[in-house]
């Protein structure tokens, strides 16, 4: 199995990369960063967002501030 973390910067790994399962590059594609700061990364890109944006200096910083507050953004 493969796992791909596609870079896609400066856009969020979105909905387009399932092109790269499709083709057989990939098996699954990774989307890290944009789950921590959307809990419910599913349902906007389902709808093409919209996305919070991960705020990297509160990664690995030792308490759950950066990973439980950010909001739902798709009601």
């Amino acid at each position: 199995m493969f796992v791909l973390n596609p870079f896609t910067h400066p856009e969020p790994t979105g909905k387009d990369s399932l092109s790269l399962i499709e083709d057989g590059t990939a098996d699954m594609i990774a989307f890290d960063a944009m789950f921590l700061a959307n809990p419910d990364l599913p349902r906007p890109l389902a709808e093409d967002g919209p996305f919070n944006n991960p705020d990297k200096a509160t990664f690995y910083g030792g308490d759950h501030h950066g990973y439980t507050d950010y909001p739902a953004l798709v009601s």
